[in-house]
């Protein structure tokens, strides 16, 4: 998504992404890992942010990982501890 809005010039995409349980009801999903999901994309910055528990899930070789740590976001009594994403070809640093 991020490379895509970045080929068609469009604004630089901010994604947050987070993994876990979720409940799907009436064609809508819910829950705690909602939520979170929620708080990281309203925290990400122009490029890819993600949480720890889709950094234990899904380590590829194509992606660097850039530590941003761990992050209090609005509404959430812990912090959560946030990853920056970008293919392995991309050296720009945050």
């Amino acid at each position: 998504m991020v490379e895509a809005a970045q080929r068609v010039e469009l604004p630089p995409a901010q994604v947050g992404i987070h993994a876990g349980p979720v409940l799907f009801q009436n064609g809508d999903y819910y829950g705690n890992n909602v939520n979170i999901a929620a708080r990281i994309a309203d925290y990400a910055r122009p490029g890819e942010v993600v949480s720890q528990a889709v950094v234990e899930a899904s380590l590829t070789p194509d992606l660097t990982l850039d530590e941003i740590g761990p992050v209090n976001l609005k509404g959430l009594s812990e912090s959560v501890h946030l990853w920056a994403v970008r293919p392995v070809s991309d050296r720009r640093h945050r």
